[in-house]
């Protein structure tokens, strides 16, 4: 490992505009925040231009498997990949809100920072799921499903199961959805969370999961917006990457639609673009 604390995260070109608003709001709320380590999952040539000009530690996704950008199969890669001792994965689509030390004091005391989605596992994962995990599939009965887009781990403590999670993905029909309701990574890393470690401590969602605007719900830690941030807004934070400047929070944004959000009767496989 060559650092002990990364933040990561990844974004494909649709999501540029929001990584960047990522980037800055790190920069703004969480002055001093570790080290970023971004995953290029296919962006566009202004976006990495921008990530070069502020000095953006940034690696490349490789064709690791024939499925490896469906299914969000590449972010458990950029999970085993990332070279720290403790990782906080952060989606594009989040923007912090203030410091948030509690998260890595957590992943040091656990083993790893895990939040609940709300929704059970019985629906978010399927049987072919429980198969490459090694459990039954009544094993999902009563247990939440675990949010991939907002997760960090201590490599020591979870570096087996993180191993794990990418031998069972490389079979596409484990993290493949077989229903519109299924979540790839997060049900692989549900299932594999609960059966390893009992009991399973998890953080509130009403405080780290909130898709509620900072404005409409003030102290929340994070936002996740899904681009739903005003384009002012994410500008702002684009534009202080480097520059920094006073803490800031987005503005109530016109619509709650998420962009690009699956629609509920469609298998979804992963892929905004």
């Amino acid at each position: 490992m060559s650092r002990e604390a990364t933040i990561v995260t990844g974004a494909s070109s649709a999501y540029g505009p929001a990584l960047l608003a990522l980037l800055g709001s790190l920069k703004l709320n969480w002055p001093g925040h570790p080290e970023v380590l971004v995953y290029d999952l296919g962006l566009d040539e202004d976006t990495r231009s921008s990530l070069r000009r502020h000095r953006v530690n940034t690696r490349q996704v490789p064709a690791f498997c024939p499925h490896w950008r469906r299914h969000f199969t590449w972010k458990i890669w950029a999970w085993n990949d990332a070279p720290a001792e403790k990782i906080l994965w952060m989606d594009a689509g989040i923007v912090a809100l203030r410091p948030l030390p509690e998260i890595f004091d957590t992943i040091s005391r656990l083993g790893y920072f895990l939040v609940p989605n709300g929704m059970p596992l019985a629906r978010e994962a399927s049987e072919a799921a429980c198969r490459g995990c090694g459990v039954s599939p009544d094993f999902r009965m009563g247990k939440g499903t675990l949010c991939g887009g907002f997760a960090g781990f201590r490599k020591d403590i979870m570096g087996n199961l993180l191993e794990e999670m990418l031998r069972v993905a490389f079979t596409e029909e484990h993290i493949a959805a077989s229903e519109p309701g299924h979540r790839h990574d997060q049900a692989l890393l549900s299932l594999l969370a609960h059966r390893d470690f009992q009991p399973l401590q998890t953080a509130d969602p009403e405080v780290y999961l909130m898709d509620r605007s900072p404005r409409e719900r003030p102290g929340q830690p994070v936002w996740c917006h899904r681009r739903a941030i005003r384009p002012r807004d994410a500008r702002h934070f684009a534009d202080r990457i480097s520059a920094g400047g006073a803490p800031f929070l987005p503005s109530v944004p016109s619509r709650w639609r998420w962009p690009g959000k699956p629609n509920p009767s469609v298998i979804y496989d992963g892929v905004r673009n």
